[in-house]
């Protein structure tokens, strides 16, 4: 009789939980005022690929060269601490791969010259678009999207290692480009 008891109260039980799991979600209500805002440099072309780090910001001033500097800044930093990790994540993977894995130095020297290299290269990214708008209050709002080349990167990573005596006689050429090609490059 327990035994009846329990399972007829089990069945019971889970008929009310799945009856509950199944009930319909209703579409959020917009808030009264609310409106959708449509993203400035929001398509596909204008995020980062298999070729380019890419990302856009967004600037305001009430002078438009400021606002335009502002955006500009914000993008530099975004695309460095991208390109700042991937370049982490190169120096984990190629150090882990290789027989250099005990020798930290090794690494942190590797690092560090890729810091070196990304801060050399921001100086040289390219405005893939940018957009401008007077505000409602007489300010400006300014847009841009800047990339950098993963093969030019690349070019300047090789250039300084092979320019670094002491990770030139360490760092397999073939072995590193490999690694650049299966982190970055994806």
């Amino acid at each position: 009789m327990k035994k009846v008891l329990f399972y007829a109260s089990s069945a019971l039980a889970i008929a009310l939980m799945l009856s509950s799991c199944g009930a319909s979600r209703k579409a959020v209500a917009a808030v009264e005022g609310e409106q959708e805002v449509n993203l400035v440099f929001n398509e596909a072309k204008y995020h980062s690929d298999k070729s380019y780090f890419r990302d856009s910001q967004s600037g305001i001033s009430k002078d438009l060269s400021t606002a335009k500097k502002v955006a500009m800044q914000n993008t530099r930093q975004s695309i460095s601490a991208m390109v700042q990790a991937q370049i982490g994540l190169l120096v984990e993977n190629y150090t882990q791969n290789d027989q250099v894995a005990e020798d930290t130095s090794f690494g942190n020297d590797l690092e560090e010259l890729g810091r070196t290299v990304v801060d050399s290269q921001l100086s040289g990214l390219e405005i893939v678009a940018e957009k401008a708008f007077k505000l409602p209050d007489g300010s400006y709002r300014y847009h841009v999207c800047m990339q950098l080349s993963k093969d030019v990167l690349e070019d300047a990573l090789s250039s300084a290692v092979e320019k670094d005596a002491k990770l030139k006689l360490k760092v397999n050429k073939d072995r590193f480009r490999a690694i650049y090609e299966e982190v970055i490059k994806k």
